[in-house]
Protein backbone atom coordinates (compact mmCIF):
# COMPACT_ATOMS: atom_id res chain seq x y z
CA UNK A 1 0.00 0.00 0.00
CA UNK A 2 2.49 2.48 0.68
CA UNK A 3 4.55 1.71 -2.60
CA UNK A 4 0.95 2.46 -4.48
CA UNK A 5 0.64 5.94 -2.49
CA UNK A 6 4.39 6.86 -3.17
CA UNK A 7 3.29 5.87 -7.39
CA UNK A 8 0.11 8.01 -6.72
CA UNK A 9 1.86 11.20 -5.25
CA UNK A 10 4.75 10.89 -8.55
CA UNK A 11 1.42 10.93 -10.97
CA UNK A 12 0.24 14.42 -9.27
CA UNK A 13 3.47 15.92 -9.15
CA UNK A 14 3.95 14.90 -13.17
CA UNK A 15 0.55 16.04 -14.25
CA UNK A 16 0.97 19.31 -12.38
CA UNK A 17 4.13 19.74 -14.61
CA UNK A 18 2.17 18.93 -17.56
CA UNK A 19 -0.16 21.17 -16.71
CA UNK A 20 2.32 23.81 -15.76
CA UNK A 21 5.06 23.26 -18.87
CA UNK A 22 5.60 26.89 -19.77
CA UNK A 23 7.63 26.69 -16.66
CA UNK A 24 10.52 23.87 -17.66
CA UNK A 25 13.40 24.90 -20.00
CA UNK A 26 15.61 22.57 -21.67
CA UNK A 27 18.21 23.03 -24.37
CA UNK A 28 20.49 21.39 -26.92
CA UNK A 29 24.46 21.36 -26.02
CA UNK A 30 26.91 21.44 -28.88
CA UNK A 31 26.89 17.59 -28.88
CA UNK A 32 23.49 17.53 -29.79
CA UNK A 33 22.22 16.03 -26.26
CA UNK A 34 19.24 16.91 -24.47
CA UNK A 35 20.13 18.33 -20.83
CA UNK A 36 16.41 17.60 -18.78
CA UNK A 37 15.49 17.45 -15.39
CA UNK A 38 12.14 16.05 -14.00
CA UNK A 39 10.99 16.76 -10.31
CA UNK A 40 9.90 12.55 -9.05
CA UNK A 41 7.58 14.56 -6.77
CA UNK A 42 9.70 13.29 -3.40
CA UNK A 43 10.21 15.81 -0.15
CA UNK A 44 12.19 14.14 1.99
CA UNK A 45 11.96 16.51 4.58
CA UNK A 46 11.12 19.73 5.09
CA UNK A 47 13.74 20.94 8.13
CA UNK A 48 16.13 22.80 6.71
CA UNK A 49 19.01 20.95 4.76
CA UNK A 50 22.03 21.84 5.51
CA UNK A 51 24.03 18.80 4.42
CA UNK A 52 23.63 15.83 2.14
CA UNK A 53 25.64 12.60 2.60
CA UNK A 54 25.16 10.14 -0.94
CA UNK A 55 26.33 6.57 -0.55
CA UNK A 56 25.83 3.18 -0.58
CA UNK A 57 24.90 2.47 3.14
CA UNK A 58 22.73 -0.79 3.27
CA UNK A 59 24.87 -2.59 0.34
CA UNK A 60 22.40 -2.70 -1.95
CA UNK A 61 24.32 -1.30 -4.60
CA UNK A 62 22.36 2.00 -5.22
CA UNK A 63 22.81 5.67 -3.49
CA UNK A 64 21.57 6.05 -0.06
CA UNK A 65 21.08 9.46 1.15
CA UNK A 66 21.90 10.80 4.52
CA UNK A 67 20.63 13.98 5.58
CA UNK A 68 21.85 17.01 8.32
CA UNK A 69 19.04 19.27 8.82
CA UNK A 70 19.06 22.43 10.37
CA UNK A 71 15.47 22.42 12.31
CA UNK A 72 15.83 18.61 13.53
CA UNK A 73 17.94 15.46 13.47
CA UNK A 74 20.13 14.14 10.78
CA UNK A 75 17.94 10.91 9.03
CA UNK A 76 18.63 8.21 6.85
CA UNK A 77 16.76 7.74 3.76
CA UNK A 78 17.12 4.08 1.48
CA UNK A 79 16.96 3.95 -2.06
CA UNK A 80 14.95 1.41 -3.52
CA UNK A 81 17.13 1.11 -6.54
CA UNK A 82 14.87 3.51 -8.74
CA UNK A 83 15.50 6.50 -7.01
CA UNK A 84 12.02 6.10 -4.69
CA UNK A 85 13.75 6.89 -1.15
CA UNK A 86 12.08 5.59 2.48
CA UNK A 87 12.61 7.04 5.75
CA UNK A 88 14.70 4.43 7.67
CA UNK A 89 13.07 5.77 10.98
CA UNK A 90 17.15 6.62 12.55
CA UNK A 91 17.30 9.76 13.87
CA UNK A 92 20.45 11.71 15.27
CA UNK A 93 19.85 14.93 16.86
CA UNK A 94 22.62 17.66 17.93
CA UNK A 95 21.69 21.54 17.77
CA UNK A 96 21.57 22.54 15.02
CA UNK A 97 22.53 19.78 12.44
CA UNK A 98 25.24 21.58 9.25
CA UNK A 99 28.02 19.23 7.86
CA UNK A 100 27.72 15.72 7.01
CA UNK A 101 30.33 13.81 5.35
CA UNK A 102 30.10 9.63 4.27
CA UNK A 103 33.25 7.91 4.73
CA UNK A 104 34.66 4.34 5.96
CA UNK A 105 35.90 5.99 9.06
CA UNK A 106 36.78 2.83 11.23
CA UNK A 107 37.94 0.39 7.94
CA UNK A 108 35.48 -1.98 8.24
CA UNK A 109 34.33 -1.31 4.83
CA UNK A 110 30.88 0.22 5.28
CA UNK A 111 30.24 4.12 5.20
CA UNK A 112 29.99 5.77 8.41
CA UNK A 113 29.30 9.40 9.12
CA UNK A 114 30.94 12.50 10.53
CA UNK A 115 27.98 14.94 11.56
CA UNK A 116 28.67 18.64 12.32
CA UNK A 117 26.42 20.77 14.33
CA UNK A 118 26.39 24.52 14.37
CA UNK A 119 25.61 24.36 17.91
CA UNK A 120 26.80 21.05 19.40
CA UNK A 121 30.35 18.69 19.26
CA UNK A 122 31.16 17.12 16.17
CA UNK A 123 29.54 13.42 16.31
CA UNK A 124 30.50 10.32 14.65
CA UNK A 125 27.91 7.87 13.76
CA UNK A 126 29.01 4.33 12.80
CA UNK A 127 27.35 1.61 10.69
CA UNK A 128 27.06 -1.57 11.11
CA UNK A 129 27.12 -2.76 7.52
CA UNK A 130 23.23 -2.83 6.94
CA UNK A 131 22.66 0.77 6.85
CA UNK A 132 22.01 0.70 10.92
CA UNK A 133 24.20 3.98 12.67
CA UNK A 134 24.95 4.15 15.77
CA UNK A 135 26.89 6.92 17.76
CA UNK A 136 30.26 6.23 19.24
CA UNK A 137 30.84 7.88 22.04
CA UNK A 138 32.88 10.41 20.57
CA UNK A 139 32.40 14.01 21.56
CA UNK A 140 34.59 16.18 19.27
CA UNK A 141 35.22 20.14 19.83
CA UNK A 142 33.13 21.87 22.17
CA UNK A 143 29.36 22.86 22.22
CA UNK A 144 29.87 26.28 20.68
CA UNK A 145 32.26 25.76 18.24
CA UNK A 146 29.72 26.47 15.17
CA UNK A 147 30.45 24.21 12.55
CA UNK A 148 29.18 24.56 9.45
CA UNK A 149 30.49 22.05 6.39
CA UNK A 150 32.65 18.38 6.73
CA UNK A 151 35.61 17.40 3.95
CA UNK A 152 37.47 14.27 3.81
CA UNK A 153 39.91 12.37 2.95
CA UNK A 154 43.56 11.20 3.77
CA UNK A 155 45.40 14.50 4.88
CA UNK A 156 48.79 12.80 6.45
CA UNK A 157 48.99 9.83 3.92
CA UNK A 158 48.35 7.22 6.55
CA UNK A 159 45.86 5.25 4.86
CA UNK A 160 42.56 6.47 6.40
CA UNK A 161 40.06 9.53 5.56
CA UNK A 162 40.97 12.17 8.06
CA UNK A 163 38.17 15.29 8.59
CA UNK A 164 38.34 18.90 7.83
CA UNK A 165 35.91 21.16 9.57
CA UNK A 166 34.82 24.40 9.08
CA UNK A 167 33.36 27.11 11.40
CA UNK A 168 31.31 30.48 11.07
CA UNK A 169 32.33 31.48 14.44
CA UNK A 170 36.01 29.65 15.89
CA UNK A 171 38.75 28.55 14.01
CA UNK A 172 38.29 25.53 11.41
CA UNK A 173 39.66 22.45 12.57
CA UNK A 174 41.59 19.61 11.32
CA UNK A 175 40.54 16.20 12.67
CA UNK A 176 43.20 13.17 12.25
CA UNK A 177 41.93 9.61 12.48
CA UNK A 178 43.48 6.72 13.76
CA UNK A 179 42.68 4.22 11.14
CA UNK A 180 39.79 2.98 13.76
CA UNK A 181 37.10 6.09 13.69
CA UNK A 182 39.21 7.60 16.66
CA UNK A 183 39.73 11.20 16.54
CA UNK A 184 42.23 13.60 17.58
CA UNK A 185 42.70 17.22 16.79
CA UNK A 186 45.39 17.90 13.70
CA UNK A 187 47.92 21.12 13.28
CA UNK A 188 45.37 24.31 13.55
CA UNK A 189 47.74 25.35 10.59
CA UNK A 190 44.55 26.58 8.36
CA UNK A 191 43.57 29.91 10.21
CA UNK A 192 40.83 31.80 9.54
CA UNK A 193 37.21 32.12 11.07
CA UNK A 194 33.95 32.22 9.39
CA UNK A 195 34.54 29.88 6.66
CA UNK A 196 32.03 28.41 4.43
CA UNK A 197 33.92 25.09 3.07
CA UNK A 198 37.11 23.20 2.97
CA UNK A 199 37.01 21.23 -0.41
CA UNK A 200 40.24 19.18 -0.45
CA UNK A 201 42.17 18.29 -3.69
CA UNK A 202 46.14 17.67 -4.81
CA UNK A 203 46.35 21.12 -7.15
CA UNK A 204 49.91 20.96 -6.64
CA UNK A 205 50.47 17.46 -8.31
CA UNK A 206 52.73 16.84 -5.24
CA UNK A 207 50.80 13.71 -4.68
CA UNK A 208 49.03 14.80 -1.27
CA UNK A 209 45.73 16.74 -0.54
CA UNK A 210 45.72 20.63 -0.18
CA UNK A 211 42.81 22.24 0.83
CA UNK A 212 40.53 25.52 -0.66
CA UNK A 213 39.41 27.56 1.68
CA UNK A 214 36.40 29.64 1.00
CA UNK A 215 35.85 32.34 3.87
CA UNK A 216 32.70 34.80 4.59
CA UNK A 217 33.57 38.45 3.60
CA UNK A 218 37.11 37.35 3.43
CA UNK A 219 39.38 36.20 0.44
CA UNK A 220 39.23 32.44 -0.71
CA UNK A 221 42.77 30.99 0.52
CA UNK A 222 45.02 27.98 -0.85
CA UNK A 223 46.56 26.19 1.57
CA UNK A 224 49.10 23.72 0.17
CA UNK A 225 50.26 20.42 2.41
CA UNK A 226 53.15 19.00 2.79
CA UNK A 227 52.33 15.36 2.86
CA UNK A 228 52.49 15.60 6.64
CA UNK A 229 49.04 17.30 7.22
CA UNK A 230 50.73 20.43 8.00
CA UNK A 231 49.32 23.33 5.68
CA UNK A 232 51.20 26.12 4.41
CA UNK A 233 49.46 29.98 3.14
CA UNK A 234 50.09 30.05 -1.02
CA UNK A 235 49.62 33.75 -0.53
CA UNK A 236 46.79 33.45 -2.97
CA UNK A 237 44.12 35.25 -2.61
CA UNK A 238 41.01 34.20 -4.92
CA UNK A 239 38.30 36.97 -5.20
CA UNK A 240 37.85 39.73 -2.66
CA UNK A 241 36.25 40.37 0.60
CA UNK A 242 32.87 39.99 -0.36
CA UNK A 243 29.58 37.53 0.61
CA UNK A 244 30.34 33.84 1.72
CA UNK A 245 29.69 31.06 -0.44
CA UNK A 246 31.66 27.62 -1.64
CA UNK A 247 33.67 25.69 -3.77
CA UNK A 248 33.91 22.70 -5.36
CA UNK A 249 37.56 21.54 -7.36
CA UNK A 250 37.34 19.56 -10.27
CA UNK A 251 39.19 19.64 -13.59
CA UNK A 252 37.23 22.48 -15.47
CA UNK A 253 39.83 23.20 -18.81
CA UNK A 254 40.40 19.49 -19.33
CA UNK A 255 44.24 20.36 -19.12
CA UNK A 256 44.23 17.42 -16.11
CA UNK A 257 44.69 19.25 -12.84
CA UNK A 258 42.05 20.49 -10.33
CA UNK A 259 40.54 24.18 -11.06
CA UNK A 260 37.85 26.17 -8.80
CA UNK A 261 34.67 26.54 -8.98
CA UNK A 262 34.03 29.65 -6.29
CA UNK A 263 30.15 30.70 -5.94
CA UNK A 264 29.39 34.12 -3.51
CA UNK A 265 26.30 34.89 -1.78
CA UNK A 266 26.80 38.56 -3.31
CA UNK A 267 28.56 38.56 -6.83
CA UNK A 268 27.55 35.15 -8.17
CA UNK A 269 29.88 32.65 -9.32
CA UNK A 270 33.43 32.72 -10.92
CA UNK A 271 35.94 29.75 -12.23
CA UNK A 272 39.66 30.04 -11.26
CA UNK A 273 41.95 27.92 -13.57
CA UNK A 274 45.10 25.83 -11.98
CA UNK A 275 48.33 26.11 -14.21
CA UNK A 276 49.00 22.54 -12.74
CA UNK A 277 51.26 23.81 -10.15
CA UNK A 278 49.13 25.16 -7.73
CA UNK A 279 48.44 28.85 -8.48
CA UNK A 280 44.96 30.10 -9.63
CA UNK A 281 44.21 32.68 -12.33
CA UNK A 282 40.93 33.99 -12.52
CA UNK A 283 38.25 33.13 -15.75
CA UNK A 284 35.88 34.65 -17.02
CA UNK A 285 33.18 36.89 -15.74
CA UNK A 286 30.86 36.38 -12.77
CA UNK A 287 27.72 34.55 -13.77
CA UNK A 288 24.59 33.54 -11.70
CA UNK A 289 24.27 35.35 -8.68
CA UNK A 290 23.73 34.91 -4.96
CA UNK A 291 23.91 31.14 -4.79
CA UNK A 292 24.70 29.25 -1.89
CA UNK A 293 26.12 26.30 -2.93
CA UNK A 294 27.47 24.51 -6.13
CA UNK A 295 28.11 20.28 -7.23
CA UNK A 296 30.43 19.53 -10.02
CA UNK A 297 29.23 16.09 -12.15
CA UNK A 298 28.80 15.38 -16.08
CA UNK A 299 25.73 16.43 -16.23
CA UNK A 300 25.17 15.79 -20.15
CA UNK A 301 27.45 13.16 -20.49
CA UNK A 302 29.91 14.88 -23.11
CA UNK A 303 32.94 14.02 -20.80
CA UNK A 304 33.69 17.26 -19.06
CA UNK A 305 32.51 18.64 -15.60
CA UNK A 306 29.55 20.83 -15.67
CA UNK A 307 28.08 22.42 -12.13
CA UNK A 308 24.51 22.93 -10.20
CA UNK A 309 23.95 26.04 -7.74
CA UNK A 310 21.17 26.57 -5.79
CA UNK A 311 19.89 30.11 -4.59
CA UNK A 312 17.91 30.93 -1.67
CA UNK A 313 16.41 34.01 -3.48
CA UNK A 314 16.68 32.55 -7.19
CA UNK A 315 16.52 29.98 -9.43
CA UNK A 316 19.02 26.85 -8.99
CA UNK A 317 20.80 26.48 -12.15
CA UNK A 318 22.63 24.07 -14.09
CA UNK A 319 25.19 24.78 -15.86
CA UNK A 320 26.78 23.09 -19.20
CA UNK A 321 30.55 23.58 -19.28
CA UNK A 322 31.76 23.45 -23.05
CA UNK A 323 35.12 21.77 -22.23
CA UNK A 324 37.13 25.02 -21.81
CA UNK A 325 36.27 25.73 -18.31
CA UNK A 326 33.16 28.54 -19.70
CA UNK A 327 29.34 27.56 -18.51
CA UNK A 328 26.27 28.30 -20.54
CA UNK A 329 23.40 28.34 -17.91
CA UNK A 330 19.86 26.23 -18.78
CA UNK A 331 18.00 27.18 -16.69
CA UNK A 332 15.43 26.72 -13.81
CA UNK A 333 15.57 23.14 -14.07
CA UNK A 334 16.23 22.16 -10.79
CA UNK A 335 13.64 24.42 -8.42
CA UNK A 336 13.20 28.10 -7.75
CA UNK A 337 14.03 29.18 -3.90
CA UNK A 338 14.92 28.26 -1.24
CA UNK A 339 17.93 26.18 -2.03
CA UNK A 340 20.37 25.79 0.14
CA UNK A 341 22.90 22.46 -0.51
CA UNK A 342 22.68 19.97 -3.67
CA UNK A 343 24.54 16.84 -4.00
CA UNK A 344 25.09 14.89 -7.10
CA UNK A 345 25.02 11.06 -7.91
CA UNK A 346 23.04 8.35 -10.10
CA UNK A 347 19.95 8.03 -7.90
CA UNK A 348 18.07 5.62 -10.55
CA UNK A 349 20.59 3.50 -12.03
CA UNK A 350 20.17 4.85 -15.56
CA UNK A 351 23.96 6.07 -16.23
CA UNK A 352 23.77 9.22 -15.84
CA UNK A 353 23.58 11.98 -12.35
CA UNK A 354 20.88 12.84 -10.92
CA UNK A 355 20.57 15.53 -8.28
CA UNK A 356 19.11 15.87 -4.42
CA UNK A 357 18.36 19.89 -3.61
CA UNK A 358 18.06 20.88 0.38
CA UNK A 359 15.49 23.50 0.68
CA UNK A 360 14.72 25.99 2.75
CA UNK A 361 11.64 25.07 5.27
CA UNK A 362 8.63 26.10 3.07
CA UNK A 363 10.30 25.42 -0.26
CA UNK A 364 8.62 21.62 -0.84
CA UNK A 365 11.53 19.86 1.86
CA UNK A 366 14.38 17.89 0.03
CA UNK A 367 13.92 17.91 -3.37
CA UNK A 368 14.77 14.53 -5.90
CA UNK A 369 15.19 15.59 -9.17
CA UNK A 370 16.10 12.57 -12.25
CA UNK A 371 18.18 13.79 -14.97
CA UNK A 372 16.90 12.45 -18.22
CA UNK A 373 20.25 12.94 -19.97
CA UNK A 374 20.32 9.02 -20.35
CA UNK A 375 16.99 7.77 -20.90
CA UNK A 376 15.40 6.23 -23.86
CA UNK A 377 11.72 6.10 -24.62
CA UNK A 378 11.06 6.64 -27.99
CA UNK A 379 9.36 3.66 -28.31
CA UNK A 380 6.18 2.07 -26.96
CA UNK A 381 5.05 5.15 -25.59
CA UNK A 382 1.66 5.03 -27.44
CA UNK A 383 0.75 2.17 -24.42
CA UNK A 384 -3.11 2.72 -25.58
CA UNK A 385 -2.60 2.27 -29.20
CA UNK A 386 -4.55 5.26 -30.85
CA UNK A 387 -2.00 6.84 -32.00
CA UNK A 388 -1.25 9.73 -30.24
CA UNK A 389 0.93 10.36 -26.47
CA UNK A 390 -1.10 11.94 -23.71
CA UNK A 391 -2.22 12.13 -20.15
CA UNK A 392 -3.62 8.42 -21.02
CA UNK A 393 -0.88 6.75 -21.80
CA UNK A 394 0.62 7.82 -18.54
CA UNK A 395 -2.46 6.75 -16.33
CA UNK A 396 -2.28 3.39 -18.18
CA UNK A 397 0.95 3.00 -17.10
CA UNK A 398 0.86 4.17 -13.30
CA UNK A 399 -2.51 1.96 -13.41
CA UNK A 400 -0.17 -1.16 -14.34
CA UNK A 401 2.49 -0.42 -11.95
CA UNK A 402 0.15 -0.25 -9.10
CA UNK A 403 -1.50 -3.00 -10.67
CA UNK A 404 -4.86 -2.19 -11.44
CA UNK A 405 -4.68 -2.59 -15.17
CA UNK A 406 -4.32 -6.85 -15.30
CA UNK A 407 -1.63 -8.43 -17.67
CA UNK A 408 -0.48 -8.05 -19.91
CA UNK A 409 -0.67 -4.13 -19.59
CA UNK A 410 3.03 -3.90 -20.41
CA UNK A 411 4.05 -0.77 -21.97
CA UNK A 412 8.10 0.43 -20.75
CA UNK A 413 8.35 3.05 -22.71
CA UNK A 414 11.86 2.82 -21.55
CA UNK A 415 12.68 -0.52 -22.47
CA UNK A 416 14.62 -0.99 -19.33
CA UNK A 417 12.11 -4.61 -18.72
CA UNK A 418 10.03 -3.44 -15.91
CA UNK A 419 7.09 -0.89 -15.46
CA UNK A 420 7.87 1.85 -13.18
CA UNK A 421 7.89 5.63 -12.42
CA UNK A 422 10.95 6.29 -14.75
CA UNK A 423 8.64 4.85 -17.87
CA UNK A 424 6.08 7.28 -16.53
CA UNK A 425 8.58 10.27 -16.55
CA UNK A 426 9.18 9.11 -20.18
CA UNK A 427 5.74 9.72 -21.40
CA UNK A 428 5.64 13.05 -19.39
CA UNK A 429 8.42 14.30 -21.55
CA UNK A 430 7.16 13.53 -24.54
CA UNK A 431 3.94 15.10 -23.73
CA UNK A 432 5.55 18.44 -22.47
CA UNK A 433 8.04 18.62 -25.44
CA UNK A 434 7.55 16.18 -28.31
CA UNK A 435 10.74 14.42 -28.11
CA UNK A 436 12.42 11.71 -26.28
CA UNK A 437 16.04 12.49 -24.68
Amino acid sequence: MKKKHTCLAVLLALMFQIYYAETQTFITTQDSSIISFVDSGQSLDDLDCFGIGLGDVDGDYDLDAFLSNGRGPAKVWLNDGHGMFTDSGQRFSGNAGHGISLRDLDGDGDLDAFLVFNGSSERIVFNDGSGVFAFSDQHLGNTNDGGTTASSGDIDNDRDFDVLVTSFQLPNRIWLNDGNGQFIQGDPTISGTGSGGMPLGDVDADGDLDVLVSNVYNPDKVWLNDGTGHFTDSGQNLGGPEGWGYAALGDLDGDGDLDAFINNSEYGSRVWINDGQGTFTEHGEYFGENSTYVDLGDLDLDGDLDACTVYRLGQNDVWINDGMGRFTSVGPLLGVGGGMRVALGDLDNDGDLDAIVGNEVGYGGTKVYFNMTNVTCCQCSDCTGDGLVDIIDALWEVNCILGITPPPCSCDPNQDGSDDVLDVLCIVNIILHGFCP
